[in-house]
């Protein structure tokens, strides 16, 4: 779906993008550029609750009859409207759960450009000495056998997004594009994924 204003733009300003996944998974995405109230933030529904995130900030909204998991009982609940969310706070404990500031105080609340960038220097960091020790035993111009030793550093480090997850989502945002512009369906093709 989209909204064009006759004003010479070339580019939609609102849309509306259904994605369909294996197994049944369905996701929407709705964006406009058209209007900015209450436009910064993502709500992912589930069967037994739905989450938002606002910035750097996260919320669980349970339903009625979803299980109780044990640890609810202790988290922060902020008011949003009608609704009660629990603040999801990563690395929190009780007492910072329940303090008068936890969101802004827990290590949650760091951006995510600080997170890409400390993984960043860890993984360089670590391939560094990994090529420094396999060059000082190893011929480092044997790419197989340099490649097959880079995998096993590779299980070792921190989780983060990899370029085939760049590739994916380049892809995924330039076939959404396509079907929009077209107002056709696309469907994402194995090979498009590969190098």
């Amino acid at each position: 779906s989209l909204i064009n204003w006759n004003d010479g733009r070339k580019v939609q300003d609102s849309l509306v993008l259904n994605l369909e996944y294996p197994d049944g998974v369905l996701h929407t995405v709705e964006t406009t550029m058209a209007n900015s109230y209450d436009g910064d933030y993502e709500v992912y529904y589930g069967t037994d609750s739905a989450i938002m995130i606002r910035e750097n900030k996260a919320w669980m909204f349970k339903e009625v009859d979803a299980p109780m998991l044990g640890w609810e009982v202790y988290a922060r609940k902020d008011q949003f409207y009608k609704e009660t969310g629990i603040a999801l706070i990563a690395n929190a404990t009780k007492q910072t759960a329940l303090g008068d500031k936890p969101v802004e105080e827990a290590p949650f609340a760091n951006t995510p450009l600080f997170y890409a960038l400390e993984n960043f220097l860890i993984c360089a960091d670590m391939h560094a000495g990994a090529v420094e020790d396999y060059s000082s035993s190893f011929d480092i111009n044997d790419k197989a056998a340099f490649g097959e030793y880079l995998l096993t550093i590779n299980k070792h480090k921190p989780n983060h997004a990899t370029w085939k997850d760049g590739l994916a989502s380049s892809v995924l945002a330039i076939k959404a594009n396509e079907a929009a512009v077209t107002g056709q369906r696309i469907k994402i093709e194995p090979e498009w994924l590969k190098i």
